[in-house]
């Protein structure tokens, strides 16, 4: 079994699961980079699965779709209204299905959009998340249908994982984040943060993604993730009106000062 991340438009990548000859295609917003890695390592693409309905994840579903007609689609109800497309198998929180030897759990990851699933699977003593626009590495993803409330409510839920737990986000945002960060966080975060963004500008330089991300590394890197950081939340007040210290106003005071940075 291997995941493979292959780059499409600006800064997003399809995640590939492939087993022998079959390969499952995490939410296709271009399709011809994922048929051209497809035909030429004789691969089946046995199953699709969307996290949203934005266009970059899934502009590229149904000319997959036709090229493999028995592939199956996996996505809530709505995500693919767009483009005239009902999901072979609909999904939403708590539903469960197993494809080649894995079972997969989805999660409703609101926030980003209001339907935003995450699919989850066990492989190798490790849990794997295919999380879509919801958790970045070093940050997270905007709200557009969802809302703050529910965005700050799936972040907290990624972080009761293990800490070994493995995120594929799908888009190459890690530098960006990592600077924002520098900007709000505490000594010892940004002692973390230079010392990963290092490594990061490294292996963007030798066409290495930055991705997947383990819960442990975004725990020390992470400032949405570090919502009860008392010397993070004294940096916000300096430049933003944080009038409570809950976590979910830091959260949102972090979301907003992200906007603007």
């Amino acid at each position: 079994m291997h995941i493979i991340p292959i780059p499409i438009l600006n800064d997003n990548y399809v995640w590939l699961i492939v087993k022998d000859n079959n390969a499952i295609a995490v939410d296709i917003g271009d399709d011809k980079p994922v048929l051209d890695y497809l035909h030429e390592h004789n691969l089946t693409l046995s199953a699709i699965l969307i996290t949203h309905h934005h266009d970059d994840h899934i502009g590229g579903v149904a000319n997959a779709k036709s090229a493999y007609p028995n592939a199956k689609i996996y996505a809530h109800k709505s995500h693919l209204n767009a483009i005239g497309i009902a999901p072979d198998v609909a999904c939403d929180e708590g539903s469960e299905f197993d494809l080649l030897g894995l079972t997969f759990k989805v999660w409703k990851t609101a926030g980003h959009t209001d339907t935003h699933l995450s699919y989850l699977c066990d492989m190798d003593d490790k849990t794997h998340l295919f999380c879509g626009d919801t958790l970045f590495s070093g940050g997270c993803g905007r709200v557009f249908t969802g809302t703050i409330g529910e965005l700050f409510d799936s972040m907290e839920r990624f972080g009761g994982l293990p800490e070994e737990a493995l995120f594929y986000p799908t888009h190459e945002y890690t530098l960006s984040n990592l600077n924002f960060g520098l900007s709000v966080c505490d000594e010892m975060t940004k002692k973390e943060i230079l010392s990963y963004k290092n490594t990061v500008e490294n292996e963007l330089k030798n066409n290495i993604p930055s991705l997947p991300t383990s819960l442990q590394q975004e725990r020390l890197i992470n400032v949405f993730l570090q919502t009860d950081n008392g010397a993070m939340i004294n940096n916000i007040k300096q430049i933003y009106p944080l009038n409570h210290d809950d976590k979910l106003s830091v959260f949102s005071a972090l979301r907003e000062l992200k906007n603007k940075f």
